[in-house]
């Protein structure tokens, strides 16, 4: 019984912090590498621009996304121009 206490006092603990850890590992790589296309153009063009721009830093990726312009048309996967409705 004693082992079955102990267990429970070390392995819950344990397997919390490791999956509060790769929750945020894996957000952060989220945030740095994103799947939005205008996001990854936008830190593309900032790591060319500028070589000591870090995308691990929030505040830089946040200044480099307010840099870009935004397109006010809406384009389609085929570079179409799209129809508002």
């Amino acid at each position: 019984m004693p082992f079955f206490r102990l267990g429970w006092r070390v392995v819950v603990p344990v397997v919390l912090v490791f999956s509060l850890v790769n929750v945020g590992a894996i957000k952060f790589v989220r945030d740095a590498y994103p799947s939005d296309p205008f996001r990854s153009e936008a830190l593309a063009k900032c790591i060319a621009a500028d070589p000591g721009f870090i995308r691990f830093i929030p505040i830089d990726r946040d200044r480099c996304y307010a840099r870009q312009p935004r397109l006010s048309r809406l384009f389609g996967a085929d570079g179409a121009e799209l129809e508002r409705n």
